[in-house]
């Protein structure tokens, strides 16, 4: 066994094995911390510049104003503009300064401290280190197998071997000693530049940022005295323009006045000369009517005495003239205290003296002027007629009490759609009280989106205003059923609640013409079904559901398609006609949908018959009424009709008992005076009876039809026969009730002999 040479470390030693442990912890958390330093220091300098550059364009602006008021012989308020552009131009070249040795003094030292050239070094002397103490790890390990195998074997070895290995182990701990103490005077070095010479340079930008407040407070305490001054001027300054603008004052309300005196001096001068308010009035021409809408230019009094376009309307012995703003209720004069005088000079123009007041009016050509003359006239002496009889039952009395009753109720339906549920707000930005109607909708919007919806076109909305124009109660159907918040659960359904692009009471126009577009043509807001079902228009209408038509027209179902039924239905009926002849009173609104946005009124079936037909056919009278406010053509429902004058009245009086005689007075409908009088539809083509008499049937046997087309009846029930199909199917309609009529099976009837 040879002797263990252990070598005593020395304190220094110590350190060295030890320093690896806690230098390199250190400087990576120092590094950390100064990169941070860096990325704030950078922002600082890069948002600094940016803050010279608006200066230096806010001082040139300053400049450019003061010039303009040198220009103007403004001479104080020009100095004072001036110095304050140099002042600002001073304290910007000193702040610009300071920014650039914030650069210079704090950013430059961090990006050479940080670059990485430090750190690679110190990771090149911990690489030596860690093969240094390797090998010697591999040494000693060497070494002590030497020894246990020489034990092992019993051999001893001699002493200059053992002298020789001990000094190799000394020489490799010397070398892993030398190869820390060099990483460490790297991190040493790394302290030093990240402690205090970072620090020595913060205290360079210290100073500079001392002369920055320096110089800045020297340069305010210069201009400081002037600006004492300035603001002594700029009292004075602003106590003349006050006395001015009281004498301005004073003069404008003394010319107004005087223009007011002038005007009452005009007018009973007027008055005095004949020219004024008398009694012998101009005489309408009777040919142009009592009612009359449209546009008339008007004289504004003011000063300035424009003229100004406004709506005008002559109704019930009234005047009504509109606002330039829609909110403001219009002017309503009774013709009864006016007097209409036309313009001896200008035949365009026209006067309307009131007792009060004498308003100015000019049409937009002489023949135009002529008319709306005429029509004022006409009403005052319709109303002057009607208040000098007082017979309410007279029928001028009548006929003007029947339309208050309907002006009555016109104007509870309309309170009644404002307060339907969303119509407080418009139904495409949410601006507050819209007062502007989609007729074929049912939806309310403001005077913006209004604009947007008339530039998409009538067939996809109908705007009338609810305050301006003179609407029918069949105008409102769809809006008392619809209203803004049940469309848009359909029409904005997966409008998206992040990033929304509806817009505000406050958009541009072009943001809400992106919107409607979008919801209206392109529908892209609609929740579509996963399945194509063929017969979604058909359940809702068979069903009478508003709301379900209105889902499936929205998701682009065709109205102008004919259907087919779930039952195998023969196709040739349209969505139109099936509505008519499904139709009751709650389902006609939604008659009145299809009428409006089918474009279908005039379309007919196989076997030749309109939805004029079908009206007069299943005896719907309302839905009648609203096909001719629709402006179904009645030339094509007389079409083909080729039988004599006497043969027409022969088949009035032999289906006579059929059912009720269609007329547009008839009870349970839209009672649209519009509507009052309604030309009589011929009967269907498809009741046209063969030459001769029509034959009649007795039924034998009960029969279910089970198609919509198929006749459903009970033994003993009698058939008018209108047409054979085959020999085994005849078509005809149970006599005296024309609604229930079909195709029936010849088998189960007999022939009536009369």
């Amino acid at each position: 066994m040879f002797p263990t040479i252990v070598l005593p470390p020395t304190t220094l030693e110590v350190l060295v094995d030890w320093g690896c442990l806690w230098v390199p912890q250190s400087l990576d958390g120092d590094q950390a911390v100064l990169q941070r330093i860096r990325k704030y220091v950078k922002a600082i300098h890069i948002s600094g510049l940016t803050h010279v550059e608006n200066e230096e364009q806010y001082s040139e602006a300053l400049e450019n104003f003061g010039n303009n008021h040198l220009s103007q012989n403004n001479h104080e308020l020009s100095t004072g503009f001036l110095n304050l552009a140099v002042f600002t131009r001073e304290v910007t070249a000193l702040f610009k300064n300071l920014v650039q040795n914030l650069n210079n003094i704090v950013s430059f030292p961090l990006d050479s401290l940080l670059k990485g050239q430090l750190r690679d070094g110190r990771l090149d002397s911990k690489k030596q280190i860690e093969k240094a103490w390797k090998d010697y790890e591999t040494k000693v390990g060497k070494m002590e197998k030497e020894k246990e195998r020489s034990r092992l074997a019993g051999v001893i070895p001699a002493e200059p071997a053992a002298a020789e290995v001990a000094e190799d182990m000394q020489r490799e701990r010397r070398l892993f000693q030398l190869h820390m103490c060099e990483y460490l005077l790297k991190a040493s070095e790394s302290q030093m530049k990240q402690g205090p010479d970072f620090l020595q340079s913060l205290i360079k930008f210290f100073h500079a940022q001392h002369n920055f407040f320096q110089d800045g407070w020297k340069a305010a305490q210069n201009l400081y005295p002037f600006i004492e001054k300035l603001a002594v001027s700029l009292h004075a300054l602003h106590q003349a323009q006050e006395e001015e603008v009281k004498q301005l004052t004073q003069t404008r309300d003394s010319l107004r006045s005087i223009l007011q005196l002038e005007n009452k001096e005009e007018n009973l001068s007027r008055k005095n000369s004949g020219s004024g308010y008398s009694i012998h009035q101009h005489q309408g021409n009777k040919q142009y009517g009592t009612e009359k809408s449209g546009f008339l230019y008007k004289k504004s009094d003011g000063i300035r005495k424009v003229w100004q376009k406004r709506k005008c309307g002559v109704k019930y012995g009234c005047l009504t003239i509109s606002h330039s703003t829609i909110n403001r209720p219009p002017v309503k004069l009774n013709l009864l205290t006016c007097q209409v005088r036309p313009h001896a000079e200008e035949k365009k123009c026209f006067d309307l003296v009131t007792h009060n007041r004498t308003y100015h009016f000019q049409a937009e050509d002489e023949q135009e002027c002529v008319v709306w003359v005429s029509v004022l006239q006409n009403s005052k002496d319709e109303a002057l007629s009607n208040a000098f009889k007082g017979d309410v039952g007279s029928g001028a009395a009548a006929g003007a009490g029947a339309d208050g009753g309907v002006q009555e109720l016109t104007r509870l339906v309309i309170s009644e759609v404002k307060n339907m549920p969303g119509n407080k707000q418009c139904c495409d930005c949410g601006a507050p009280d819209p007062t502007w109607l989609s007729t074929n909708l049912g939806i309310l919007t403001c005077i913006e989106c209004s604009g947007i919806h008339r530039e998409l076109g009538v067939h996809y909305s109908r705007i009338q205003s609810l305050t301006l124009d003179v609407l029918s109660t069949s105008e409102l159907l769809l809006a008392v059923s619809i209203g803004n918040t049940r469309f848009n659960e359909i029409m904005e359904a997966t409008l998206p609640t992040q990033d929304c692009p509806k817009p505000s009471a406050g958009s541009d126009m072009a943001a809400r013409k992106e919107y409607i577009v979008a919801k209206y043509m392109e529908r892209r807001y609609v929740q579509k079904s996963s399945r194509d079902d063929p017969h979604r228009l058909w359940e809702a209408i068979r069903a009478r559901d508003l709301l379900a038509l209105l889902q499936a027209f929205a998701e682009g179902h065709d109205l102008a398609k004919p259907l087919a039924s779930p039952e195998g239905q023969d196709a040739g009926e349209l969505a139109l006609h099936m509505a008519v002849r499904h139709a009751d009173r709650s389902s006609l609104p939604l008659v009145d949908f299809i009428i409006q946005n089918g474009g279908t009124l005039d379309r007919v079936t196989p076997d030749g018959n309109t939805a004029l037909h079908y009206s007069a056919l299943y005896n719907q009278p309302n839905c009648l009424k609203l096909l001719l406010k629709g402006k179904a053509a009645f030339a094509t429902a007389s079409r083909g009709i080729s039988e004599s004058t006497r043969s027409y009245r022969r088949i009035g009086s032999g289906v006579g008992k059929a059912g009720p005689a269609v007329s547009p007075q008839s009870p349970g409908g839209p009672e649209d005076p519009a509507l009052s009088k309604v030309p009589p539809v011929p009967m269907p083509r498809r009741f046209a009876p063969a030459k001769g008499r029509q034959k009649r049937v007795k039924a034998v046997a009960d029969c279910k039809g089970d198609k919509a087309r198929e006749l459903t009846f009970s033994k003993g029930e009698v058939i008018v026969v209108t047409r054979e199909e085959d020999e085994q199917s005849w078509v005809g309609f149970i006599e005296g009730d024309g609604s229930r009529t079909g195709v029936f099976p010849a088998s189960f009837v007999h022939l009536l002999q009369d």
